[in-house]
């Protein structure tokens, strides 16, 4: 199988301490310019004082895959999805070199974990759109003894080289938590890594949150409905009583068949609440003629263990 992997370069969301986001982006450019043996000299040194901390060893397991290590980097992503199950990427990267060593069941099934943890997670539901096509390929060529190097059928399965490779929404994010009653302020705190690491008491962590209005928003930008529709809960019920079928049947004409849509999100806020979170932002949508900005939250909940939108206010 051809070794070609579509680049997914975003920005880092930075989980470590103070004192290592120097190295880390040093080690991020590093790898970018595909200096990979002054890369993994530089991670090493980082990994012997923070042995468990997941951007490193993804890293380091990104490195290794570079460095034609497959065996090896395979160890470290699975390590990863057995740490921590919650994140996407690295059952992505385990997918890409199980794929590569031609082992399609494997890179299928981790794949699909991968979007079960995060079902609008983009990269993953492209990459298994292409496996699939390369495994019909296989099926061919071995029915019809086609040559088997034919480029038109070759995977381009993206290897995600940053962890947490989402856009940079988090800017300016603040985190609070609603007061039991009106006398008692809400306290806010900063978006650092000690939040983003932690579990919140709804047990979602904010990296997760983020993830989710991340992929929610890339799904409305790339207009890939069933991925927009299945961030949203099928308990789904907004403010004008829509419920999830005619909430669905209300967007669909709205999210597809768009020459071109550009959605920021500003100002964003994530307040946790009883059952779950209530994330208002600042958006700004752009398709067409149509210029608009609109204040607007969501209520996000926990639903058979996957996170989902449960009303939509604008």
């Amino acid at each position: 199988m051809c070794k070609q992997f579509l680049t997914a370069i975003a920005a880092v969301m930075m989980i470590i301490s103070f004192h290592c986001k120097a190295d880390i982006k040093l080690i991020n450019k590093l790898i970018e310019d595909k200096n990979y043996e002054q890369a993994q000299i530089e991670i090493n040194a980082l990994l012997k004082s923070d042995s468990d901390n997941p951007q490193l060893l993804f890293i380091n397991g990104v490195l290794l895959s570079e460095n034609n290590k497959v065996d090896e980097a395979i160890k470290v992503f699975e390590s990863l999805t057995k740490t921590h199950p919650n994140l996407p990427e690295p059952y992505n990267n385990l997918a890409v070199l199980y794929a590569q060593q031609g082992d399609f069941p494997k890179a299928k099934h981790a794949l699909e974990q991968s979007i079960k943890t995060h079902p609008s997670y983009a990269t993953a539901h492209i990459n298994l759109g292409d496996l699939y096509t390369r495994m019909a390929s296989e099926s061919y060529n071995q029915a019809l003894q086609i040559d088997g190097s034919n480029k038109s059928a070759k995977t381009k399965l993206s290897l995600i080289k940053k962890l947490f490779n989402f856009q940079p929404i988090r800017k300016n994010i603040e985190i609070t938590k609603k007061a039991s009653n009106e006398s008692e302020a809400p306290k806010i705190q900063e978006l650092d890594s000690k939040n983003i690491i932690e579990n919140t008491s709804n047990n979602i962590s904010l990296t997760e949150i983020e993830s989710f209005i991340d992929g929610w928003k890339t799904s409305w930008e790339q207009q890939n409905f069933e991925s927009y529709i299945n961030c949203y809960s099928l308990k789904f019920k907004n403010n004008n009583g829509q419920n999830f079928e005619q909430w669905k049947i209300y967007r669909k004409p709205r999210v597809t068949n768009k020459e071109k849509i550009e959605i920021k999100l500003t100002n964003i806020k994530i307040t946790e609440i009883n059952n779950g979170f209530e994330v208002s932002f600042i958006q700004e949508y752009k398709s067409g003629n149509i210029d608009s900005r609109t204040n607007k939250k969501l209520i996000i909940e926990t639903v058979d263990n996957q996170i989902k939108i449960i009303n939509e206010i604008s």
